[in-house]
This record gives C-alpha cells, sequence and structure tokens, in this order.
C-alpha cells in the first residue's frame, strides 16, 4: 500500500465521504475480533454521520479512493472530545497511526486547543499512552455497557510524541 510508505496527507472530510469513514470505522473496530451484535450496534449508535462531518472538525487520509485514516474532535463542554480516531488495518504498526496522532495535535495546537478527552478499545491503551496521552479513569461504553479506558491529552505536558 502506498499510503504506509509515505507520509500521510490529511484533508478535511466532506459529508459526501461519510459511506467511505462509515466503512473505515467498522473495519477498524472490527479488527479487534469484536462480535456480531456489538458491530451491529456499533453501526446504529456510533459511526459517523453526514451532519457530524458538517458540524465537526473531521480530517481523512487517503490511498487513491480509499479513506485509509481519520480523526475527528467535538466540542464537549467547554472542552474538547476525540469522537473518532480510525486507521486501516494495513496501515497499523508502520507510522502512520503517530502521523495521524501528530496531525491531530498539529490542528489543535494551531488552534489553541491545549487539551482534549476520549474514550478508547483497551487494545489501544499503549498507542495513546506513547503518543503522550493520559489514562485518568474508566468509563461505561455506551455500545455494550462494558468499562472502557478513558483518557486527557495535554499538549502542556512533556511527552515522546513531540520527538
Amino acid at each position: 500500500m502506498e499510503a504506509t510508505k509515505n507520509t500521510l496527507q490529511f484533508q478535511q472530510a466532506i459529508p459526501n465521504d461519510t459511506a467511505h469513514l462509515r466503512s473505515l470505522a467498522h473495519q477498524s473496530e472490527a479488527h479487534w475480533g469484536y462480535g456480531e451484535a456489538f458491530m451491529d450496534t456499533f453501526d446504529r449508535a456510533f459511526n459517523i454521520t453526514e451532519q457530524f462531518i458538517r458540524e465537526n472538525p473531521v480530517y481523512v487520509s487517503w490511498d487513491h479512493e480509499n479513506a485509509i485514516a481519520f480523526w475527528g474532535l467535538k466540542r464537549d463542554g467547554g472542552g474538547w472530545e476525540l469522537e473518532y480516531f480510525y486507521i486501516s488495518a494495513q496501515c497499523l504498526r508502520n507510522g502512520c497511526g503517530k502521523q495521524m496522532w501528530n496531525h491531530l495535535t498539529d490542528w489543535c495546537r494551531r488552534r489553541s486547543i491545549p487539551e482534549f478527552h476520549f474514550v478508547t478499545s483497551p487494545q489501544a491503551i499503549g498507542f495513546y499512552e506513547k503518543m503522550g496521552a493520559k489514562q485518568d479513569g474508566m468509563w461505561r461504553s455506551s455500545i455494550d455497557g462494558r468499562s472502557i479506558p478513558h483518557f486527557v491529552y495535554n499538549d502542556n505536558q512533556p511527552h515522546p510524541s513531540k520527538t
């Protein structure tokens, strides 16, 4: 795959990208082995919408006609929440996740957004810790009620992703 060997290029997503982003999110989440019932609920309750793309910052990287990575933030009260951070399975463990994280945090830095929070699958804890996010508790999954890690990323704290 060409994009995994080069620097990822991100562009702002548009509502017409929704089907591609939904497919990538589904494939990315399913990669962790979740069952059919979980994935059905995920698709109905959590997957990205055209409205989300119109109302929030969402950025996507493409490999030809395929979305291979995307992130999306939303306002949460007076702060920000990382709602989506998905990468294709073929891009895992080759630096693409770090490139996407750096794109996200650079975007935030340029807009004076020093902090955001998010929940994640347990399988991604190590990645987010390497990127400088700090786990600050456990939340209940809106999909199946299980406990999932909650993280906060603060750009004002020293962390390895800046190096």
